[in-house]
């Protein structure tokens, strides 16, 4: 796992991962910058799937990345609803259902941001401590972890 400061939109990598929620409107924080950067066509797919797929907390679902430089988004639901609060143990269930899409399918490389520290709240060391627990054993793929502030990298134990 390596650590860059930067802006996630401007990212190459076969997945960029948004901090999601499970209906699909991309309204704030990375989910904004995305749908900002990538096109909206990204939130019209997002919101489709999760009228079909009703993604639980925890859990990761694709859509294609827009005019993005990526193959896919992976939208990691740390919360069922916009703005609701998240919780450290869906920040784990993500980060264990991200590398699990990733390896089913054949993804190499994927950047993430700092999981629920914005809107859903949660402490960036706690997230830290539970990415260095999860990402930091993962060796067959390429994962970088990108912080505008690079207030969040500071606590990963990063390559």
């Amino acid at each position: 796992m390596k650590a860059v400061v930067g802006d996630i939109t401007k990212a190459e990598a076969d997945v960029i991962v948004n901090a999601a929620n499970g209906m699909g409107p991309m309204g704030g924080g990375v989910a904004y910058a995305i749908k900002k950067a990538g096109g909206t066509a990204i939130e019209q797919e997002a919101i489709e799937v999760c009228n079909k797929e009703n993604p639980k907390e925890g859990d990761v679902y694709v859509t294609t990345a827009g005019k993005l430089k990526a193959k896919y988004i992976f939208h990691a639901v740390t919360m069922k609803y916009p703005a609701q609060p998240s919780n450290i143990e869906i920040v784990r269930k993500c980060l264990k259902s991200l590398v699990a899409k990733a390896r089913e399918m054949g993804v190499k490389s994927m950047v993430l941001p700092a999981l629920a520290t914005g809107v859903g709240g949660v402490p960036k060391k706690q997230v830290a401590e539970v990415f260095n627990e999860i990402l930091g054993e993962v060796d067959d793929i390429d994962i970088t972890v990108m912080d505008r502030s690079g207030d969040f990298i500071q606590y990963l134990n990063t390559k």
